[in-house]
């Protein structure tokens, strides 16, 4: 089996990288090697290659700054993968696409989001995903849409600088005071699980389809910041403050927990975090 990972910088496409099952042909693709706005190039390669699946984890995320720029947005997150879509219907590929929490409101509360939920995006970040999404299912017949969500890896994330583990165990251990929201729920994802699943999800041919794929349960981020301290041993003075003492420019939804009704839900995300801690401490 044959299959080209588009924007294989990141870190989910890192443990994508690392988990891939034993006979798969892998080509990494970054964007040095191919931008994914190139139409042109997008095609050439994928008919080049005529490979079995194509996996796209490449998206414009710093939801802050989608808001400047929503024409750029528009062109990664979303006019990128009708290019793809298109690409892989003439050369015969299934289509895999990494999607997001953010295409929900937070409306749901206090029930997890499931994929058969109608999506309601509220941010420039979370309308161009959607758009992508629908793009595919109007463009390709063989496609998975895996929803993610707040990820978090070895390789942190690409233009981040890092993620959300690695911040508050660094300021932790520098002593810094930590002030954390407590009124944002989310399902806190290990990129290590998640590789896992999506391989397992086209290794066994699951039924192309809408899939959520995240570590199971709910936290707030102050919950998960507590709860990386603790793992870590590491002694620090945190607070919990509403999400108001952190304007931003991007309307988040305060409810984006996933689940998922398909069997791609992964283990507890505690327990993850404590495998993730332990392999970087």
């Amino acid at each position: 089996m044959k299959a080209l990972l588009f924007g294989a910088s990141g870190q989910l496409a890192h443990d994508l990288i690392a988990r891939k099952p034993a006979g798969m042909e892998l080509v990494p693709l970054v964007r040095k090697d191919l931008d994914v706005t190139d139409a042109g190039k997008v095609k050439e390669t994928i008919l080049a290659h005529r490979p079995d699946i194509v996996l796209n984890t490449a998206a414009f995320h710093k939801t802050d700054d989608c808001e400047l720029d929503p024409v750029l947005t528009f062109k990664i997150n979303a006019i990128a993968v009708r290019d793809i879509a298109e690409s892989c219907a003439e050369a015969g590929s299934a289509f895999l696409h990494i999607s997001t929490d953010y295409v929900f409101d937070g409306g749901k509360q206090p029930l997890p989001y499931r994929e058969e939920d109608t999506p309601f995006p509220i941010n420039t970040y979370g309308i161009s995903k959607y758009a992508g999404e629908i793009y595919i299912r109007g463009l390709i017949e063989k496609y998975y849409i895996v929803r993610v969500a707040s990820l978090y890896g070895k390789a942190g994330a690409s233009g981040k600088g890092g993620n959300f583990v690695y911040t508050i165990l660094k300021k932790g251990r520098e002593g810094q005071a930590l002030k954390v929201i407590d009124d944002m729920f989310m399902s806190p994802t290990y990129t290590h699980d998640a590789a896992q699943k999506i391989w397992e999800m086209v290794t066994s041919s699951l039924p192309y389809g809408t899939y959520h794929v995240t570590n199971s349960g709910s936290c707030s981020w102050y919950e998960f910041a507590k709860a990386i301290l603790d793992i870590a041993d590491v002694k620090a003075n945190i607070s919990a403050v509403p999400h108001t003492e952190y304007p931003t420019r991007a309307k988040r939804p305060l409810w984006s927990v996933l689940e998922s009704r398909k069997g791609t839900g992964l283990r507890p995300w505690r327990e993850a975090l404590e495998d993730f801690i332990r392999s970087v401490s």
